[in-house]
């Protein structure tokens, strides 16, 4: 199968953000990129999609949309939406209308940052998890999501009692300036919550994403954007497994590639400590499949995860580690239970084991 990698969840000034598509595809491409997803506020942009090329490369950029109610309060339930052609920000304060409506329009739906801890009346860090979970037929979540992490870290390290003030600021900008140094991986609560819906019998597709905005912020003279684009694109990506090579035909590809994110066709990796391309994990039984296939057993089905560098690897079932392997890049276990079995590998990076591989699962029956 072919990897490719993109990232699927970011901003321009047509919402929050600071660079325009063509800035932020050229970022990409320097980054090494195949694909990105622009998904602003409450806009679907129309008229973008296409390759973008440069003397480094090229980049297939399409549009897709964060969609939220901006009314709410406390703010949240975000929703990115994928494939739908169409402008989904009138249904924002439903979220099963939205979720069906985009789901009509051929869309993907995944829930952004499901858990933030934020600030309350803390401008700078609102609460923006999500916060209605009575609904069902979305794709999937947004299992790690780069900027939510530096959010959470900074209520973890400094308190809930943060303001909006030049000192907590200051207190912060270690934080912001050293990302490496902080950030260990996806929020506990997220992942609990994708092994408790898969206990459940769901299909939940996974993605990973920068949620980069570019961002500037301004300490007396002194301006420093945090979080580029460029790099937040070689942190938290979205690995994807096509059958064949990305064409050039752009409605083509786009059609594949969303359908392979729908599938969870590949997994997440943080691509900072060590590239994850070349990431496997695989099952055999009665028939042979891959993340997001469903294989059937026999008496039981083999599966087999190969890194791309040594790391700890945990096989998970529903939320328990069905088995592990440290120091190492295989992991192999034959499973007699029927389930949805993932994969997740954690790597020493800046002095101490961080996430770096988050699989999709592979179903069992």
């Amino acid at each position: 199968m072919h990897e490719i990698v993109g990232n699927m969840h970011m901003h321009t000034p047509y919402s929050d953000g600071e660079k325009w598509h063509h800035e932020i595809a050229a970022a990409a491409i320097a980054a090494g990129l195949d694909f990105i997803i622009v998904t602003d506020h409450n806009v679907w942009v129309d008229g973008l999609d296409g390759y973008v090329e440069n003397e480094h490369g090229r980049v297939l950029l399409f549009t897709g949309e964060e969609v939220h109610d901006n009314r709410l309060h406390p703010q949240g339930n975000h929703l990115l939406v994928y494939g739908a052609e169409t402008e989904l920000s009138p249904f924002a304060s439903r979220p099963q209308t939205l979720i069906d409506k985009a789901g009509e329009a051929g869309g993907l739906t995944f829930l952004a940052h499901p858990f933030e801890a934020g600030v309350p009346g803390a401008a700078v860090l609102p609460n923006l998890g999500w916060h209605t979970w009575e609904i069902e037929r979305f794709t999937g979540l947004e299992i790690w999501n780069f900027m939510s992490s530096f959010a959470n870290e900074v209520v973890r390290k400094l308190g809930p009692e943060i303001a909006d003030t030049t000192w907590q600021r200051i207190r912060a900008l270690p934080l912001a300036l050293r990302p490496e140094h902080t950030i260990i991986g996806p929020e506990a609560e997220t992942l609990a919550k994708w092994d408790a819906l898969l206990a459940a019998g769901k299909r939940i597709a996974a993605v990973g994403n920068s949620d980069a905005h570019g961002t500037r912020i301004r300490l007396g003279p002194i301006v420093r954007e945090i979080y580029p684009y460029e790099y937040c694109f070689r942190a938290v990506n979205t690995h994807l497994l096509l059958d064949e090579p990305l064409s050039g035909d752009v409605a083509d590809d786009k059609r594949r590639i969303l359908a392979v994110i729908g599938r969870g066709a590949g997994w997440v990796g943080y691509d900072l400590p060590h590239p994850t391309n070349g990431f496997v994990f695989t099952a055999r039984g009665l028939d042979k499949g891959t993340m997001g296939d469903t294989v059937r057993r026999e008496i039981g089905a083999t599966l087999q995860a190969v890194a791309p560098a040594l790391c700890t690897l945990r096989l998970i079932r529903h939320g328990e580690v069905i088995k592990s392997a440290e120091k190492s890049t295989t992991l192999s276990f034959t499973a007699d239970q029927p389930g949805a079995y993932r994969i997740e590998c954690l790597i020493p990076f800046k002095g101490r084991d961080r996430g770096w591989i988050y699989s999709n699962p592979i179903y069992l029956t």
